[in-house]
């Protein structure tokens, strides 16, 4: 049912946006992380949003949500920051090659045994690519692989190869002005 509704969503948003990745041009969407191990589990979503400056480059921000269990230890992590893209080839592709980066703000709170907690802050970043794969003219599935690296305060940092799957809905100038009340 649910995989049904995506799909109506989907075939709706794609209908009334018909956009890409022009100047003005908005993009809104995200990524999905899961990592299971031997007693260790993460679960991660990051929405983001950004405005194409030129064609085919965005800027925007993100925020990054985490949650995950290793033994008795649970991390809570909260992160803000911006990104930028590019995508290459013309909007006539379906499958488009994108360069991607972005930098978050990190506050993570640890629990042990349900006891005791302290917070940390630090940073991430992510540098990778991968590819835009359009199902519509204004929907796509994302991949993207490459270097993601932590640093917290006062501890060392840690990094490597990271794999994201997610989505973004490209919305045109014209329908972000009448939205607005610009047009």
């Amino acid at each position: 049912m649910k995989k049904c509704l995506f799909g109506i969503f989907a075939l709706i948003v794609s209908i009334a946006l018909n956009a890409q990745t022009e100047q003005g041009d908005w993009m809104v969407g995200g990524n999905f992380r899961l990592n299971t191990a031997d007693k260790n589990t993460e679960i991660a979503f990051t929405p983001n949003a950004g405005i194409f400056i030129v064609e085919n480059l965005a800027f925007g921000g993100n925020i990054a949500l985490e949650s995950s269990k290793s033994g008795n230890n649970k991390f809570t992590s909260f992160g803000i920051g911006p990104f930028v893209r590019y995508y290459f080839t013309s909007t006539t592709e379906t499958i488009r090659p994108i360069l991607h980066g972005s930098f978050n703000y990190l506050s993570t709170k640890n629990k042990i045994n349900n006891v005791s907690s302290s917070t940390n802050t630090g940073t991430n970043f992510f540098v990778g690519g991968g590819a835009a794969a359009f199902i519509s003219s204004s929907v796509s599935i994302d991949a993207l692989m490459g270097y993601n690296r932590t640093k917290y305060k006062n501890f060392d940092g840690s990094g490597g190869f990271a794999f994201n799957l997610g989505f973004q809905v490209y919305i045109n100038k014209g329908l972000m002005e009448k939205v607005s009340g610009k047009n």
